[in-house]
């Protein structure tokens, strides 16, 4: 069986004398041989993938059903099925991401027993046509049943993902002698230990050692974006190979690769935003065959991205903790004997971080009032429910999530409605509470790292409890000969901080004026716009920054703070406005009053339409003051609360091109609502200008 099972090994690498690394057969042997449960952590390039692709090998000669395989990216999904292609298996994934066309496909090629492997989310073991429809017909006939990135089972793992809580609910309805294998780089002794507990007596555990020799890591004290900028833009030149640099935002990915590019590094963003799952696949290729220089990724680009020759992972912004660092820096040095590992701490990471730990968890009035109206409702859409509660999308969608996999759950999905169940529920706050404490803790263990004198290497791993740990000899702390410099070029340093101030934010029209189906026509009840009118829409415009970028838009903070924007930011927004192409060009401006501060935007704009030579008429009032549009989270009520808020003195306008000046936009709904009122009042085009974007994707 050995042979047979090594004879596998060598398709599946290409190489006729790869032989097996520690523990790699004995994982093999465990799932093949003894049908055992197992656990495998080791370090990431070990070669897990190979052992469960390997074992379904084998498994499937022996005439054993698929294997079933939960992986959390689709990034990585789409490696392992390449991986497995080159042992011959026929592997399919079943994701939300694919068209119905696709799921069908994969469906038929399922049910006829036509596949070697099924890959799929953990969302699918949901309440879910993939569970209710695909996965009750084979569960009883799975050879292999395969959890990767096992450590986000684990409430006390760095990537706890509430959805992997299901798995061990549909396990308990498996088969009890079916091999089950759990792969994970990044778990110390306690998330083994609570993996363990969750999955039972059965489990084996293989454990190996987490030093990678092959890393040279290094920290960089810089915390100033422009520093930062400058030093990747002059040091990545002289680092052979591609890699990856990784930001903890959207804005800070495109800001990053935007930069380099104007240096002339060949750099791309990647992220959750971008259009197309196509996009992202046709990035990660490029990559892999070094086509460009690197990708500056979020942490979308982690878990199990396989590019074995990628020599270096850069952190422009830090992650949360050293267990997360561990497992992004280790993309690097997979396959070659030297990779290089660096990590920055910029000032904003620690506001960033806090962000994302008092966001984990939904809150309890949140869940009160989602829980409330869905008992009222007895049957609600998601589509249906953003009129009722004033949270945005994405959070009624993680409570809903949050609640669905709680045990037992006060919710019920049938289809697409959601119910109330009789179960009373409370949230675990003691819970939530432990685990905001552990993420607090950990920031702090990221910050001791980067400030360490000792071994970097052996740092990270006695944080996982390697038993094996030792110093490396190559970090900058063990050899500092070998360290990079963190001199930087002050011209180029100038040149960031240029870009910075620079870079505009396209403004795009909202495209209708409310929510399709139930909720249509229910925002603007006063103004009585119709869900779509082409003669209402404005046009596309510009903001000068992104809020607190490190650019214009912390002058903007300043100002927004100070109440008086500094006419400093004349002479940029002159600039934006003319780079702005233009059918015709505007003649006037005018801009959005704000109720609470009258003379903050006034003011500003009458000084700019006096630099731009045009007049600015005060043609926009305030009819009624309304909650901040901030406190407004999603769509529905951020159109609602500008009902009837505006009036429009005709007598104080044209009926020429406009200039439209807010100092920030984030949803677009101020600009459509008063652009509109605009239209009806004759303009013939509105341009909106603002001083910053607030989005969190600009």
């Amino acid at each position: 069986m050995k042979e047979l099972a090594k004879k596998y090994l060598h398709e599946m690498t290409g190489n006729p004398l790869a032989k097996f690394h520690e523990d790699q057969w004995e994982s093999i042997n465990e799932l093949v041989n003894k049908q055992n449960q197992l656990l495998v952590v080791q370090r990431t390039g070990w070669g897990k993938s190979a052992v469960y692709f390997i074992a379904t090998k084998i498994r499937r000669s022996q005439g054993f059903g698929p294997t079933l395989i939960i992986s959390p990216l689709l990034s990585l999904i789409r490696n392992q099925i390449d991986s497995a292609a080159k042992l011959g298996l026929s592997v399919v994934s079943y994701n939300s991401s694919m068209d119905k066309y696709e799921r069908q496909s994969a469906e038929n090629k399922i049910l006829a027993s036509e596949v070697d492997a099924v890959i799929i989310a953990p969302e699918q073991l949901g309440q879910t046509y993939f569970a209710e429809n695909i996965l009750n017909r084979i569960s009883g006939n799975i050879g292999l049943f395969v959890v990767d990135e096992a450590h986000c089972i684990s409430d006390w793992g760095h990537d706890f993902r509430p959805d992997y809580g299901r798995i061990v609910r549909v396990l308990q309805n498996m088969p009890q002698n079916m091999p089950v294998l759990a792969t994970t780089a990044t778990a110390n002794n306690r998330v083994v230990n609570d993996i363990k507990d969750q999955l039972g007596d059965r489990l084996s555990i293989i454990r190996g050692p987490l030093t990678r020799k092959s890393l040279q890591l290094q920290n960089i004290d810089m915390s100033n974006k422009s520093e930062r900028l400058a030093w990747l833009a002059q040091y990545l030149k002289e680092i052979t190979g591609t890699g990856i640099i990784y930001a903890k935002t959207t804005k800070d990915c495109e800001i990053v690769a935007g930069f380099l590019q104007t240096q002339g590094i060949d750099a791309h963003a990647y992220h959750s935003q971008l259009e197309t799952s196509e996009i992202k696949e046709n990035l990660e290729k490029a990559l892999i065959k070094n086509k460009i220089k690197a990708l500056v990724s979020t942490s979308a680009l982690g878990m199990g991205f396989d590019k074995p020759d990628l020599s270096f992972v850069i952190h422009y912004q830090s992650p949360g903790n050293v267990v997360e660092y561990y497992q992004q820096v280790g993309r690097a040095g997979r396959g070659i004997d030297s990779a290089i590992g660096i990590m920055m701490l910029g000032k904003e990471d620690g506001k960033i971080q806090q962000y994302f730990i008092e966001n984990a968890f939904p809150k309890e009035h949140q869940i009160n009032q989602l829980l409330d109206v869905i008992e009222k409702k007895d049957g609600v859409k998601l589509t249906d429910l953003e009129p009722f509660v004033n949270f945005s999308k994405g959070t009624i969608t993680s409570i809903l999530k949050f609640l669905g996999i709680e045990q037992p759950s006060p919710i019920l999905k049938d289809d697409k409605y959601y119910y109330r169940t009789q179960f009373d529920y409370k949230i675990p706050q003691d819970k939530i509470d432990r685990l905001n404490n552990i993420k607090q803790g950990e920031w702090d263990i990221l910050n001791n790292y980067h400030q360490s004198t000792s071994c970097l290497m052996q740092f990270l791993s006695s944080e996982l409890d390697d038993p094996e740990t030792q110093p490396c000899g190559k970090c900058e702390n063990c050899n500092p000969a070998n360290k990079l410099s963190d001199k930087i070029n002050h011209d180029l340093v100038i040149l960031a901080n240029d870009y910075l101030r620079h870079r505009y934010i396209e403004i795009k029209p909202r495209a209708t004026f409310a929510s399709s189906g139930a909720n249509a026509g229910l925002a603007f009840k006063s103004y009585g716009f119709p869900y779509r009118d082409k003669n209402l829409k404005i046009e596309k415009g510009m903001a000068l920054s992104s809020w607190k970028d490190g650019g214009w838009g912390d002058m903007v903070a300043e100002g927004k703070q100070q109440g008086s924007f500094s006419h400093d930011l004349i002479p940029p927004m002159v600039k934006m406005i003319n780079s702005i192409p233009y059918e015709q060009r505007p003649s006037w401006l005018t801009y959005v009053p704000s109720p609470r501060h009258p003379n903050l935007v006034r003011n500003f704009a009458h000084a700019l339409a006096k630099a731009l030579g045009v007049e600015c008429k005060d043609t926009i009032s305030i009819s009624e003051v309304r909650p901040p549009q901030k406190t407004m989270e999603n769509s529905f009520y951020q159109s609602k609360n500008l009902d009837g808020a505006f009036g429009i003195d005709a007598s104080q306008g044209y009926s020429s091109p406009v200039w439209l000046l807010d100092d920030a936009v984030d949803s677009k709904w101020t600009f459509t609502v008063a652009g509109a009122l605009l239209r009806q009042s004759g303009v013939s085009k509105v341009v909106p200008i603002a001083l910053t974007s607030t989005s969190k994707n600009n």
